[in-house]
Order: C-alpha cells, then structure tokens, then sequence
C-alpha cells in the first residue's frame, strides 16, 4: 500500500472536514438572516432558504465521504468476527470490492444525469446557477471521494488478508497504522 494514496485520502478528509464546517457555518448564519429579516425588518430575503437547502445537500454527501474516511457508518461485525484475522480481512476486502463497483455505478450515473440537470437553474438564487450543482454534483463528487477510500481500504485489508500488514488493522485510513 503505498503511502502516497493514504496522504491523499487524509488530505481530501482534511479538505472534507473543512468545507463541512462552512457549510455548517453557511447554513446557520443564512438561516439567522432569515429570521432577522423575517420578523425583525418584516422584510424576508427570498433566496436563504433555496441556499441553505443547497447547502444541506452538500453537507450531507461530504458527510457521508467523511464518516466513510473516519470509519464512522454503521458495521455489524457478526459473522467476520468470528473468523481467523486473515479470512476476517478477506471478508472485507469483498465487502470494499463490491461497495466500490456500487460506486462506480454511481459514478457513472452521475455523470449522466447531470447533462439533464444542467437544463435547469435555480429558482430564487440571485444568480442562475444550474441543478446540477446541487444534486448530481455533490453526490459525484462524494462517491469518487468514497472509491479513492475504498480503494485504500482495499489495499489495507488485502495487505492483512494476504499476510503482510498487521492484523489489528481498523477499517478507517485514519486509525490504520502506517
């Protein structure tokens, strides 16, 4: 494995980390200009909500990248943890090899759909912005995101299963041991 893709799967968690923090920051100073407009000068700015609504969708899929790099989705280790540590590793490696063909598959389909929407711009934004910005963008982006960890995370357990890492390698980049 080489440590070159695991410094690039950390940095892009970095860059994950720090835009989900202004999209947070993003969300929650529009909608309190929302409200101040709204009720205090009874004059609401049409286009907060359509923004932090765009902003949402992007948080979560840069979420869902970086839960995927922290090693924080759901795991129900039943059956592989009973296994020996090497056939536990290959259990994972198939289990990684499959989520990285569904996001290919995702890749791809994202791909497509964002020639249909960007056909379409915004409703309320100040500026015309196409659709696809907002839906077909960030869950692209978010699934190549995804495959480059999954790749590492391949190698990882490809490494244990074959018995040349260490086995008590956690399946997230972050907690793996270099």
């Amino acid at each position: 494995m080489s440590p070159s893709l695991r410094d690039l799967v950390d940095a892009v968690g970095r860059f994950e980390r720090a835009v989900g923090v202004a999209l947070i920051a993003l969300i929650v100073i529009a909608i309190g200009a929302q409200v101040f407009t709204r009720y205090a000068l009874h004059m609401p700015i049409a286009w907060v909500e359509e923004s932090a609504t765009y902003a949402f969708i992007w948080m979560v899929f840069v979420g869902a990248s970086l839960g995927l790099k922290q090693g924080r989705h759901i795991l129900i280790s039943t059956f592989v943890g009973h296994l020996p540590p090497r056939a536990a590793a290959a259990m994972r490696l198939l289990v990684w090899l499959l989520v990285a063909v569904m996001l290919v598959a995702l890749i791809v389909q994202g791909v497509k759909v964002m020639g249909v929407e960007a056909r379409s711009n915004t409703v309320s934004l100040p500026v015309e912005i196409p659709r696809m910005w907002f839906y077909s963008v960030p869950l692209t982006v978010s699934a190549a995101s995804m495959l480059l960890t999954t790749v590492l995370l391949s190698f990882i357990e490809l490494r244990v299963a074959l018995g040349r890492g260490p086995i008590d390698t956690v399946a997230a980049p972050a907690a793996a041991p270099r």
